[in-house]
């Protein structure tokens, strides 16, 4: 059912109006204790983002992916030893990454 342009600007205008104010009480509303708190919990988030980003990297193909042969998942396994060793993302992601590309390279020329 198609609707009308006045049904699209109202909408527009409705949605417009809620991120105003959805926004607007973070400023108006905003506390020390509230904002101390908003800082500890957001801390968790590039962790819990990166997490699912390599979950779903390394079985992409669901269960079938936990193999012998997925190469992703002895990648994975050495990245977090690096990074439980090292705490540092940037030398996690490279060893990974490291990993994969000399696999990549042994297994064109064997």
């Amino acid at each position: 059912m198609p609707y009308s342009n006045i049904e699209i600007w109202i909408t527009f205008f409705i949605c417009g109006v809620l991120t105003f104010l959805i926004r607007f009480s973070f400023i108006q509303f905003a506390n020390e204790k509230l904002i101390n708190r908003l800082k500890e919990v957001f801390s968790f988030m590039p962790a819990s983002i990166l997490s699912a980003l390599v979950f779903a990297g390394v079985f992409e193909k669901g269960i079938k992916s936990i193999e012998v042969s997925n190469i992703k998942i002895y990648a994975s396994l050495f990245a977090l030893f690096i990074a439980v060793r090292y705490k540092n993302t940037i030398l996690t992601i490279l060893s990974g990454l490291l990993v994969v590309w000399i696999y990549t390279i042994f297994k064109t020329f064997v």
